[in-house]
């Protein structure tokens, strides 16, 4: 297992679900200004906000989380990603419609990620990790040129052997995404 993405860092996902006062939009300006945000986003669903990020090791994540994305406005569920040395992994790059559905695993959740691969790799916009969320195994980001495509896909994929149950949101990234320059 290669936690480590290939620069060396760890990268994790947070599912902001509980949004404060000053909404959504103040808050992901203010998320998106902090060390390590690499992508951030409104989304429809099971989490209203969601983002990735970076950070050199455990603690260097841990200090932000406790001290500039707390201050941002984010208290919700991080997730880190144990699959980091993927190249297909989640909001590393997307279409603006698109999906992120977290799924529960019922086997083991790094033999459902090759399965994964093997169908979607090079059929759709596509990048999944295994994650180490409280309720599920799974991130899976997919994305296309309209909802509906969208939508029949996370649908098709809910039909697949070792996924279990699923949340999705869905987000319209134009206008909405944000991508700070990575350093």
């Amino acid at each position: 297992m290669a936690i480590r993405t290939e620069r060396g860092e760890l990268e994790a996902y947070v599912f902001e679900r509980h949004i404060e006062a000053g909404g959504i939009d103040a808050i992901k300006e203010a998320f998106a200004g902090t060390p390590g945000a690499r992508f951030v986003g409104q989304f429809v669903g099971a989490f209203s906000l969601f983002a990735r990020v970076v950070a050199s090791d455990l603690g260097e994540l841990q200090r932000r989380i406790a001290r500039e994305y707390w201050e941002a406005g984010i208290h919700s569920d991080w997730s880190l990603n144990l699959t980091g040395s993927r190249m297909a992994a989640p909001k590393r790059a997307s279409p603006d419609i698109c999906a992120l559905v977290c799924a529960r695993a019922t086997a083991d959740p790094f033999e459902v990620l090759e399965t994964l691969d093997d169908r979607y790799l090079d059929v759709i916009s596509y990048g999944a990790a295994v994650v180490t969320a409280p309720d599920f195994d799974l991130l899976i980001d997919i994305g296309g040129d309209t909802i509906e495509h969208v939508v029949d896909s996370v649908l098709e994929l809910r039909h697949l052997p070792g996924i279990g149950h699923t949340s999705t949101s869905l987000a319209d990234l134009a206008d909405n995404a944000i991508r700070p320059e990575q350093s």
